[in-house]
């Protein structure tokens, strides 16, 4: 088993402001995702579930994230593990495969854990200012979500 918690305490703050920009926003579009799929009173017209389901997967893929001045990118170790845990999670959720979807919640937990709170908050703000593919709301979503690592 690896341990999650050294490998992303390690990271360097740098890498942990970028890893919890694409946290908070694949978090986000998820939580918009499972509303709209749930048939929610309160998700997202199927529009704006689709615009910010084609960004987030986007991002996710390239390991990149298009802010309005910048695009975030990713040191090639951190974006070698980022694609090594998307795997787990592809595994563990797409697949059915139930000891990567554990493998991924620990690993999930403990990113998030070694990113901290105020870091995500930080990261939200900073979606919220640059990004209009995920509405403000959804990123309040995805925090409230992000927050139940931190119980």
């Amino acid at each position: 088993m690896k341990d999650w918690s050294t490998i992303f305490n390690n990271l360097s703050d740098g890498e942990k402001d970028k890893v919890a920009i694409l946290r908070v926003m694949e978090c986000s579009n998820g939580v918009m995702q499972y509303a709209y799929r749930d048939k929610q009173i309160f998700a997202y017209s199927t529009y704006e579930t689709r615009k910010a389901m084609k960004f987030s997967m986007s991002c996710m893929k390239r390991m990149q994230i298009p802010l309005k001045e910048e695009t975030i990118t990713f040191e090639p170790e951190t974006e070698k593990l980022l694609r090594e845990v998307r795997d787990i999670y592809i595994s563990g959720f797409k697949h059915g495969n139930d000891d990567d979807l554990n493998e991924y919640m620990r690993s999930s937990g403990a990113c998030i854990c070694a990113l901290g709170k105020e870091r995500i908050v930080t990261a939200k703000d900073i979606l919220a200012q640059n990004v209009s593919d995920i509405p403000l709301q959804a990123l309040d979503w995805g925090v409230r979500y992000i927050s139940q690592f931190f119980q």
